[in-house]
């Protein structure tokens, strides 16, 4: 990780554009060559992100999931800066537009949901948990892959996902509310019946599976 002054870190960020902020400052900004930076801030004394930085955390999970030939970002290089207690990741972004704005657009939300949940299980079945799983941050390329941004949570695994760690991530989309709209609106069953289709969970699991997910999302089954 490389250290940057505040003269430098200036001179990196003149002209960018603010894509993203919260009552801390500046999350996410596009330089002026079309790079993204992301910053992270440092929390006050000790915490894992200190042995672990967030910035490197999200140059593994980008190169792993690029090993695994699943689209994402390109990182070009991490940063600390000290004077203003952040560290940062610049990288190339992904091509494409987000599922959210593509279920916004798209008149057969249904096959997209449908496709969706082949991916998000193809994540699970190659034990792949991507924490910050919501439709913003699963990106559709222009050539209709799906891919994954803002990797700085996502971990791995050399088998398959037990069944409590996939309803985890399950419970993580239908966390924000657009996005569990649009899987309800196109059918939860079908959306299940899609994901299940194409995993590995046994059949004599399926039933206690499926039931653990209706109570865990608060859906009605009757």
């Amino acid at each position: 990780m490389e250290r940057l002054d505040l003269a430098d870190y200036e001179r990196l960020v003149a002209g960018a554009r603010v894509l993203s902020a919260d009552s801390y400052g500046e999350k996410v900004l596009e330089l002026p060559d079309g790079l993204m930076l992301k910053l992270f801030r440092r929390k006050r004394g000790f915490s894992s992100d200190l042995l672990w930085p967030y910035a490197k955390r999200f140059e593994a999970g980008a190169r792993k999931l690029r090993e695994r030939q699943i689209p994402t970002v390109e990182v070009v290089g991490t940063y600390r800066v000290k004077s203003i207690r952040r560290d940062a990741v610049v990288y190339y972004p992904l091509e494409g537009r987000s599922l959210r704005q593509a279920l916004r657009d798209f008149n057969n939300q249904k096959a997209l949901i449908m496709n969706f949940a082949a991916f998000f299980v193809s994540l699970h079945e190659g034990g792949i948990y991507f924490r910050a799983t919501h439709f913003g941050n699963v990106v559709i390329t222009p050539n209709g892959e799906f891919g994954l941004i803002d990797v700085s949570e996502v971990y791995f695994s050399r088998s398959a996902l037990s069944l409590s760690k996939r309803v985890r991530n399950f419970r993580v989309i239908f966390r924000y509310r657009e996005d569990r709209e649009a899987i309800l609106a196109s059918g939860f069953d079908l959306f299940l019946d899609s994901y299940l289709a194409n995993s590995s969970v046994p059949v004599n699991d399926r039933q206690s599976f499926v039931q653990r997910l209706w109570s865990a999302l608060q859906l009605d089954s009757s």
